[in-house]
């Protein structure tokens, strides 16, 4: 099926699902892929602010539940029709809030699981035949650096996380054979919703900035430039990676 957009210089242009992508770094993500001329998807469960940035640029947009199977499989079958294939699926869908053991409980985490994690199988199981079928594709998951540094948010966020890193891991060969590659970006201190929901004062951001050794809170667009390059022919030799984002933070031991 051929894409609404333009094509430039002969070539088919790639097309891209954002799940996750209603806002935040997803929307970041699939707006600069949008503007550089990509047939662009963009799933998310907050149906305002889909059809809002739907409305507003040339980007399809489809709503789901990522934490629901039958919601995942429906709408990636809703995206290969209407735009014909899935060449990068960009997974950006999540949820976070701060708190110690006593203070989580199973609701919290069984709903953290079912969104950060259930939600990334979910979707990598319903999308990957048709990347395999094709023998091409790319997948990026946006992770956290807090899988890594146990901080920044709750334990059912940090566990939620490290278990993307250890699915990306057991993927590797299995989606390698097929020519798709897969990686993760492990994002820390990055300017969102999310962010705000943690650090809602600019005391409280401006400590967490004189943490940083760059000086400065990451911005979506860090994280776009980085994925928009994952999804690139010049990244077909980087598979199964972990990036981490965060302007040095981790490694100075904050």
């Amino acid at each position: 099926m051929a894409n609404r957009f333009s094509l430039m210089e002969g070539k088919a242009l790639d097309n891209v699902l954002i799940i996750g992508g209603a806002a935040g770094i997803g929307r970041q993500i699939a707006l600069d892929f949008a503007e550089k001329g990509c047939c662009t998807a963009v799933a998310d469960i907050d149906q305002s602010a889909l059809t809002d940035m739907t409305q507003q640029n040339q980007i399809y947009g489809f709503k789901a539940d990522v934490s629901s199977w039958d919601s995942v499989s429906e709408m990636i079958e809703q995206v290969i029709d209407k735009i014909g294939s899935i060449d990068t699926l960009v997974f950006s869908a999540g949820i976070t809030k701060k708190g110690e053991l006593e203070e989580t409980n199973w609701a919290l985490w069984e709903k953290t699981m079912a969104v950060n994690l259930h939600g990334l199988f979910f979707s990598i199981k319903a999308a990957a035949p048709h990347m395999i079928g094709r023998k091409k594709g790319k997948i990026v998951i946006i992770g956290s650096g807090s899988a890594i540094t146990g901080s920044g948010g709750g334990i059912q966020y940090y566990a939620s996380k490290g278990g993307a890193f250890g699915l990306m891991r057991s993927l590797v060969k299995e989606l390698g054979e097929h020519q798709i590659n897969i990686n993760v970006i492990a994002p820390r201190v990055i300017e969102s919703q999310m962010l705000d929901s943690l650090y809602p004062t600019d005391e409280l951001k401006q400590t967490v900035r004189n943490k940083i050794p760059i000086g400065r809170l990451g911005r979506p667009s860090d994280i776009s430039e980085l994925v928009q390059y994952l999804s690139s022919a010049q990244a077909d030799y980087i598979h199964g990676q972990i990036f981490l984002l965060d302007g040095g933070r981790t490694y100075q031991g904050n």
